[in-house]
């Protein structure tokens, strides 16, 4: 077996400094992460072709905003009951084995859902009750999978590894989107269903292969306790770091996050149909991945507050041009640059979360951060597919935009000490 990260880290007389300039691939050297990595990257381009397949077959079954919108609702449902519960089993039990169930639980829903299309058989409640079993699934899987890279990399390594990992999510939806909106216009939703479905096989081999460090097993030896589901929750609120960075975000998605609207924009504005559809959900995971890119180049931000806060600034602002563009190519641009705002929001909001909690409520701590940071888009789908049913996708997107601007400048004035936070 490989020497565990946490020897490497720890004991090893090659371990690695504080003060030693971080690569942009430095966590991979770590054999445990780069497993877990590899897995990932093959595996994850699958969620993405599931999720415009949702949207532009229920869009099509229904020609409705708010039907659209209902897909947030089934989605933040479950991360808002289930999420506190899934981070607290992350601090008790085996993280790898959680992940191990919930990707064959969600690679056997994908097959059942390409059963339905393939034959015809597809309602939208079909499409509803998926995903709202792929919810349940993320809210026990998101936080293990995160709680578990600081155990499989030095800390050192931390930053880049959690910009790897993410980068890696956002790269699939540069990927995913655009072939299944192929996919869709040539075979249909049923064949983008069962590519879904089969993205999952990389992934649990990955995790079937993996050896967890010594100090990971030992840390979920501990009985559960229902009782301490919320200290996640205590942290976050007496951590005005992270509690500003979540409102950020929770403002960005919240008041102006677009995916859900993107079929009306294709269909109704740009008149590009259901290829040009995937291409328009394709272009922000480009642009977080130049987001991305340019914080594997600088290695550790220190000063990381200031830079949340204009990138979440940014992305308000580059959503509302979006949200007045009449032109494909300039859509496609706009919203790239907030793909890019967003993966240096993102980034930098995860990976001090990961540097300032204790490990024993790290699964809690990241449950807290993945239903506000995952449950924001999904209560923003719902919102804005409701405004949009009552003055236009445009008009909607573009109020949003402006609210999510003052509530991040209202945010900034009321928890300074983010502003001044140093690593």
């Amino acid at each position: 077996m490989a020497q565990s990260v946490e020897d490497n880290a720890r004991d090893s007389p090659s371990a690695v400094s504080e003060r030693t300039s971080v690569k942009p691939w430095a966590s991979l050297a770590s054999p445990q992460f780069r497993l877990l990595w590899l897995g990932q990257s093959f595996g994850a381009v699958g969620q993405p072709m599931r999720e415009v397949a949702n949207l532009w077959l229920v869009w099509e079954l229904t020609g409705s905003a708010l039907h659209l919108g209902l897909l947030g609702v089934v989605r933040v449902v479950p991360l808002i009951l289930f999420s506190l519960v899934g981070g607290a089993l992350a601090d008790v039990v085996d993280r790898r084995k959680i992940l191990v169930v919930s990707q064959v639980t969600n690679m056997l829903m994908g097959a059942a859902i390409a059963g339905l299309a393939i034959t015809g058989a597809i309602q939208v409640w079909h499409i509803y009750a998926i995903s709202l079993g792929s919810a349940v699934m993320m809210s026990f899987g998101q936080p293990a999978r995160v709680s578990l890279i600081p155990a499989l990399v030095p800390r050192v390594h931390l930053m880049n590894a959690l910009t790897l990992h993410t980068t890696t999510m956002h790269a699939s939806r540069l990927l995913g989107p655009s072939l299944g909106g192929i996919i869709i216009a040539w075979q249909g939703a049923g064949l983008a269903y069962a590519v879904n479905a089969a993205a999952f096989i990389p992934v649990i081999v990955s995790l079937l292969l993996l050896h967890v460090p010594t100090v990971e097993r030992q840390q979920v030896r501990r009985a559960f306790n229902p009782r301490e589901i919320v200290e996640g929750l205590r942290f976050i609120w007496a951590t005005p770091v992270i509690l500003g960075f979540i409102l950020f975000d929770v403002s960005a998605m919240v008041f102006s996050t677009y995916r859900g609207l993107l079929p009306i924009f294709a269909d109704e504005v740009l008149g590009v149909g259901p290829a040009g559809f995937g291409t328009l959900m394709s272009a922000p995971a480009l642009g977080f991945l130049g987001g991305a890119g340019l914080l594997l180049l600088m290695g550790n931000v220190k000063r990381k507050g200031p830079v949340v806060l204009v990138a979440t600034l940014l992305y308000a602002v580059t959503v509302a041009l979006f949200a007045l563009s009449e032109w494909y190519v300039v859509s496609l641009l706009l919203i790239m640059a907030a793909g890019g705002f967003d993966a240096i929001g993102t980034i930098l909001r995860q990976t001090t979360l990961q540097l300032l909690v204790p490990d024993e409520i790290r699964g809690r701590a990241t449950a807290v951060m993945h239903v506000f940071v995952t449950g924001g888009p999904s209560v923003g789908q719902s919102v804005l597919g409701a405004a949009a049913g009552v003055l236009g996708a445009p008009l909607a997107l573009l109020g949003g935009s402006a609210v999510c601007f003052v509530a991040v400048m209202a945010v900034a004035a009321r928890l300074r000490e983010m502003l001044t936070y140093r690593e």
